[in-house]
This record gives C-alpha cells, structure tokens and sequence, in this order.
C-alpha cells in the first residue's frame, strides 16, 4: 500500500514552507510536517507479527474468528487505518465476511459514510432492531460497516456494574465478536488527558453524559473504563503515534497497558518543544479539520505561544475557526477593556485574559473581520500580512499545533489547562 498524501499540504505550502525561508523565522517541527505518512501497512506488519508481551495476531486470531474492529473516535486516517489493518489480516487467513468495523458517528463522518445509509427511523429502535450492519467501501474493497448508537438499548449488551452499581453497557457487536482489535491513539500530555477506545463512546446516551459531566472522580472514571474492556475481552490493542500535522509516525501493538504506554511515551516526545531562547512574534497554528476546530484549541494554542516568547511581543493563531467564542471565552477576550479580570472563569480563561491585556494578540480564521475585532483580536487573512509584521523582527517562532504541542519548562509541561 502506498503511504497517503500529507492531509495538510495545504498549510505547509501556504505557510510554513514560504515562513521557514525566511532568516528570521524558526520553524523547528517542519521536518515532522513536509514528511509522508510512514508506509503503514509495513509497520503494521511489524508489529501486529511482533506485539509487546503479547502472542503475535496471528496466533491469537484464526480462520472462522469473527473480528471486530474499534475504531477511536477523532483518530487521524481512519479510512487508512481501516484498509491496512484489514488488509493485514485476510492476508493472515481471516475471511472478509467475518470482519466488521464499529465506528462511532463522528468517525463515519470523517470516512464519508452518509449518514441515511445508517440512520435507524424511531419505530424500528422502539420495537427493539439494532443498528443494521451494512456493507462500505474502503479502497478497493467494501467489507461490513456498524456505526454505534448510543441511543438504540437493543444495540448494547450489559457487562458489569461499575463501583456505584450503575451498569456498564458496551456495542452488541463489539460484544458478540470472538476477537475485538482496539485501534487508538495517545493525545499530548498526562494521564488525564487521555481517552480510551472503547469506553465511554461505544455506551449508552446516559454513559455518555455522565462522563461529559465528569462525575465522579477521575480514578473511579479510568476504574470503569477498565472494567468495561477487561469484561469485554479487550486486553489487545493497536496504537498509532502521531505528530504534528496529524502524520503517523509510528504503530505500537500488544498488551493494552503496554502497547498503551508505549505509544504514550513516544507522542510526549514527539510533542515537546523547549525553546532556549524567548522569541519576539510567535506563528502558532492549529491544524485539526476545521470543523473541529474550537476556542478551546485557541486558547491552549495562546497559552503554548506565550510560553516561549517575550511578555510583550506579538502572538498569531492561525486556524480555520469558523464558530464564534462562548460566552466566556469571549468575556476573556473583552477583559482587556476592563480594569480586572474575573476570577469567575477557569484558571485558563484567567491566563488567556492575561495575555491578551499585556499583548497584541492577532487571528487568521473563518470568521468575518467584524466578529475577530469585536473581541480585541487583530484580524489576519494571508501569510503576506505575517511577513510585513516580522520584516523587523530577528527572531520569529512558528510552533505547529500549538494547541497540543507541550511547552517544556524546566522538566514539566506549561500548556496544560484547568
């Protein structure tokens, strides 16, 4: 399989290329972003045939299994992942037929999947039919398709009872498969910024919910995450490290602690960045699919670029925003025409504020020059107008997703927020 093409040329050839050949501007994640995909197909060869304290797939998985395949939601090149890891295992005796890919709904949006080809109408969920499984093209082949319901009961099956006697519900499908393959990735940072494959996005609505909210503790969250995959059967897993640009770098497999940990240990490194010296204009870009893209990313992406620069100097977000601020990302941003700022918003709202009152803070986005300005932010729409404003400036820093890139000072990251 040949390796895909750079899902975000665009930004590289608008920006970073033409940014990085001028003296005055460093752009030290550039090597990461103009460079192709790894050939997936090789390392997922590799280490599927050689998996960390764990029997290759091919001993654990044999002729007649039915396979499930989980996808992680947000995970970058689904419809690339999807094809190798398919690919890998017919070549290794598994029958087409007896595969299915289970994909949340916001996962078959990023594949393309219309969403009538698997919306169920009200009656056929109340008179208890589960999501039908329904056949999908990926590359040169179409194999058997499930998007999770969260709200279809008939869809789940009970495994357990987490600590509070509350019920843990997982996909039918992933339920009733003889091998289940988890495929996800770590994202920057610690522990509690991690989220599993399976649990809570293939429950229920009400499981859903809950963990929006954050009820409970964050210990007792990770205890019924892992309770619904050791009940599940889900002690395999595949890991996929990207880096900036959403590129993949490397595929880790094995124990699901192990595999885990590993891939963990590989995206902190990819993702840290400590800067000798403080710059006086910072490029800071966010690169997730615009309709991704939210204020949370700005304001992480700020915090990471005021990092590394000077107290007073100019700070760019560069992104594709194209939703206005919440209420309370905005009342951060209008706190620089007031004389304090409110110790009601977060802790991360309180630092944007505080960068934004000490220094001119620019936005390219897709938001109209109107909506940018009435928040106190420059409004910036090409690279033109980046170059007029560094033309007298010696040291100028671009950091490539910002918003996950972990600022490093001293031996901890800076850029977490509250």
């Amino acid at each position: 399989m040949t390796t895909e093409p750079h899902p975000n040329d665009n930004i590289a050839t608008e920006l970073l290329r033409p940014l990085a050949e001028k003296p005055n501007f460093s752009v030290p994640q550039l090597d990461i972003s103009i460079e192709p995909n790894i050939d997936l197909s090789s390392a997922l060869k590799k280490t599927l045939d050689a998996p960390e304290f764990y029997p290759a797939l091919s001993e654990s998985v044999f002729e007649g299994d039915t396979v499930a395949i989980a996808l992680q939601s947000d995970i970058p090149h689904a419809n690339y992942l999807t094809e190798s890891i398919v690919d890998y295992l017919i070549t290794n005796g598994i029958e087409l037929n007896d595969i299915t890919l289970v994909v949340t709904g916001r996962t078959a949006e990023n594949l393309g999947i219309p969403a009538a080809q698997y919306e169920m109408a009200e009656k056929d969920k109340a008179e208890g039919k589960r999501p039908h499984i329904f056949s999908f093209d990926f590359g040169f082949q179409s194999f058997n398709t499930e998007v999770h319901d969260p709200e279809n009961q008939t869809g789940h099956s009970y495994l357990a009872a987490n600590e509070e006697g509350e019920p843990v519900y997982v996909n039918r499908t992933l339920v009733d498969a003889d091998v289940v393959i988890p495929i996800g990735f770590p994202s920057p940072g610690e522990v509690n910024q991690q989220a599993d494959c399976i649990y809570p996005d293939f429950s229920t609505t009400a499981t859903l919910h809950r963990f929006a909210q954050g009820k409970g503790s964050f210990i007792s969250r990770w205890t019924e995450i892992e309770l619904a995959n050791e009940s599940l059967g889900a002690f395999f897993a595949i890991q996929v490290v990207c880096g900036p640009g959403d590129t993949i770098r490397e595929v880790h497999s094995g124990a699901k602690k192990d595999a885990l940990e590993s891939a963990r240990s590989s995206t902190n490194q990819l993702w840290s960045l400590e800067w000798p010296k403080p710059s006086s204009l910072c490029v800071a870009t966010i690169e997730a699919k615009p309709m991704d893209q939210s204020w949370d990313d700005f304001s992480q992406a700020l915090i990471a670029a005021s990092e590394v620069t000077e107290p007073d100097s100019p700070i760019i977000i560069w992104s594709e925003i194209s939703t206005p601020p919440d209420r309370n990302t905005r009342k951060a941003c209008m706190s620089q025409f007031e004389d304090n700022i409110s110790s009601k918003l977060t802790k991360t709202l309180q630092r944007v504020a505080g960068i934004i009152k000490d220094r001119p803070v620019f936005l390219k986005s897709a938001l109209s020059e109107q909506t940018v300005e009435e928040l106190g932010l420059g409004h910036l729409t090409s690279v033109d107008e980046i170059h007029r404003m560094a033309e007298s400036i010696e040291d100028c820093l671009v950091i490539r997703d910002a918003h996950k890139t972990q600022i490093r000072t001293g031996d901890a990251p800076s850029n977490e927020g509250s």
